[in-house]
């Protein structure tokens, strides 16, 4: 399980969501959130997840784990 997968969760959770349905409102495959999960993919395309940090209003860099700062800066 990828650290991408943990803080897609962690996120959905948040939003009082699934996985499935932020796929679902995104567009994306929920395929995407199984494949993070099984660790058979550790990233996203840059489409795909600028489309997630901005369904969340969180930056790239913190979806990806490169930031800790989870506001999306304007």
């Amino acid at each position: 399980m990828s650290n991408l997968y943990e803080r897609l969760s962690l996120l959905c959770k948040e939003k009082g969501i699934t996985g499935y349905r932020m796929c679902k409102d995104l567009s994306i495959q929920p395929s995407v959130m199984t494949d993070l999960k099984m660790g058979r993919r550790s990233g996203l395309k840059a489409e795909t997840a600028n489309k997630i940090a901005d369904y969340f209003g969180v930056s790239v860099g913190y979806l990806i784990g490169e930031d800790n700062e989870k506001k999306k800066t304007s």
